[in-house]
């Protein structure tokens, strides 16, 4: 399985002597969306596409309370989820209360094996 790239120019507008040339982009065929991916893997085990999709619906709800309890969760094979947090900047600490803290983001860092698994792909021109 080879991942589609095509050449983009590059657009540099703010040196003042700008490089030209070109650089590789990965070309996306669009996005995969819980039902279609439940029948790729059901395709390939025993389970049906009900019981994957309530599994994923499980697992997703799963991460959300853990992650809102404070924890970092692993999975296996696929990587960590994590929280970041967003507030105002107080010159003492008992300036800042919990109503003015928000969540920035979710993070997520790959597994190791995940990460090989896909660095080790190849890569095919697409045609314009």
């Amino acid at each position: 399985m080879s991942i589609p790239y095509r050449l983009t120019p590059m657009k540099d507008n703010i040196s003042k002597n700008p490089r030209s040339g070109f650089y590789a982009q990965v070309v996306t065929k669009g996005t995969i969306d819980t039902t279609s991916l439940c029948r790729e893997i059901a395709a390939g085990c025993t389970l049906t596409v009900a019981d994957l999709r309530a599994a994923i619906e499980a697992i997703s709800s799963s991460v959300a309370n853990c992650l809102m309890d404070g924890y970092n969760v692993y999975i296996d094979g696929l990587g960590t989820f994590s929280l970041s947090a967003e507030s105002k900047v107080v010159d003492k600490e008992d300036e800042l209360r919990a109503p003015s803290v928000r969540v920035k983001s979710i993070n997520f860092r790959s597994a190791v094996s995940l990460k090989k698994t896909v660095m080790n792909s190849s890569f095919e021109k697409v045609k314009k």
